[in-house]
This record gives C-alpha cells, sequence and structure tokens, in this order.
C-alpha cells in the first residue's frame, strides 16, 4: 500500500530497508503516517500515537467506506478552507494533511503550492482520494489508539518503534524526550523488535542504516533491531 496522507518523518520512502514484518502483527508504538506497516501491507497493525489528530485520523480511515473518501470535497481552489464544508473532523486533518505535505500538523487552506498539478507531486484531489480508498479494505484489521508507547498493548508482535529524535522532535506537536524509559520497554517487548533515530543517539546500541535523500540534502538513519 501507499501512504494513505503525507506525514513529517515518514518511514515509507526508506520500509524496504528495514526488515521485512516476521509477526502477523505489526505495532507501530509512534505512529504517526504508519510507513511501515502501509509499505508491508501489515494484516493487522496496532497504531498508538500521543497526537490525537494522528490516533482520530486513522480510526476514521479504519471506519470510512470508499464511498465517503471519493465523496469529500476537491478543494480546487486557492484559499479553499476545509471549515467550508460539513464534514467530519477527521475528514478535515485527512484533507489537511494533504494540504500542508510533509508536515506534523493539517493546514485548513488550500495554497498555490498545494495546488499544483505537475505530476512528480500528487496533491489533494480525484488520485489522492481515489488512492485512499481502494487501499481501505487493507487496513480493515487494524486498529488506533490514543496514548503514549507504554499504552500499546502487550503482544507478541512485528514492533516499529519509530520515535521523534531527539533533534528533530520540536517539529512534533506533541513532544517526546523520555529515552531512558523507551530504551528498556523496548527490550522487553516480544517478538521482532526494529527501533529508528538519527545519528548521534546512544539510548540503545544504534548501527547505521544507510543516507537517504532528505529536505535538506541527505539524512543518516540509524536503526536497532532484535
Amino acid at each position: 500500500m501507499r501512504p494513505f496522507f503525507p506525514y513529517y518523518g515518514s518511514k515509507w520512502n526508506i520500509a524496504r530497508y528495514y526488515p521485512k514484518p516476521t509477526a502477523s502483527t505489526v505495532v507501530e508504538p509512534f505512529a504517526g503516517g504508519a510507513g511501515y506497516a502501509t509499505f508491508y501491507g501489515a494484516p493487522a497493525a496496532v497504531l498508538v500515537d500521543a497526537d490525537p489528530i494522528i490516533a482520530g485520523l486513522w480510526g476514521y480511515l479504519i471506519k470510512a467506506t470508499p464511498a465517503e473518501i471519493m465523496a469529500l470535497p476537491e478543494m480546487p481552489e486557492v484559499g479553499d478552507s476545509v471549515d467550508n464544508y460539513p464534514i467530519p473532523q477527521e475528514a478535515k486533518w485527512l484533507i489537511g494533511f494533504w494540504l500542508n505535505r510533509g508536515s506534523a500538523q493539517p493546514k485548513k487552506s488550500r495554497t498555490a503550492y498545494s495546488a499544483r498539478t505537475d505530476k512528480a507531486q500528487l496533491n489533494w484531489g480525484p488520485r489522492a482520494k481515489t488512492r485512499i480508498a481502494e487501499q481501505l479494505s487493507g487496513i480493515r484489521g487494524w486498529t488506533a489508539l490514543c496514548g503514549t508507547y507504554s499504552d500499546a498493548p502487550s503482544v507478541h508482535a512485528t514492533w516499529f518503534v519509530d520515535p521523534p529524535y531527539g533533534d528533530k522532535g520540536k517539529f512534533y506537536r506533541v513532544p517526546f524526550d523520555a529515552f531512558e524509559a523507551l530504551a528498556p520497554w523496548c527490550m522487553q517487548r516480544t517478538g521482532q523488535v526494529i527501533v529508528c533515530e538519527g545519528p548521534g543517539a546512544n539510548w540503545l546500541p544504534f548501527q547505521p542504516l544507510s543516507s537517504f535523500k532528505s529536505s535538506k540534502g541527505r539524512a543518516e538513519e540509524m536503526v536497532f533491531i532484535r
């Protein structure tokens, strides 16, 4: 599956470089855009996020019908706002992330940039709605929870742990810095454990994954696998 919405720090583009899930269930305790579970098309996934917008949006998508998605406004005009339409708040968040690509929070209004139609950029409109609608059947076995990583159910799973990195966490709506507590929690998980981080992180014995293209050039990714 392809991303259901753009999100800052999403791992969808580089998910292929991480080990494939070995368990039937994937748990993402810092869900965000759930790039790993989405890329590998996990039949069952538990998405946990401390940001109620993210948790609410995933809950909406898991229950939405293709007809609901296809009926959402396309907002073709620059300046058009999601608040102009009588749609659920979660649907406004969905559209808002497409209007604010690569951000950790949704936007309300269409800008000239988000109205671009060049082929290299998929923006909110018929194609994006069709992608989402056609993929909904793939997430019926997923669940979404609003809470911290410690609220994730203790199950045998592939644990894809992608917390806000120490040097970039300031860009998220809900900050996180409890890495000393997160480290032993990761080690106590049952099943396959994959933990993501950036250069300089030492709260687990991270190893280099690779260097990837980013909006600011290239970014080094570190990983702990157990």
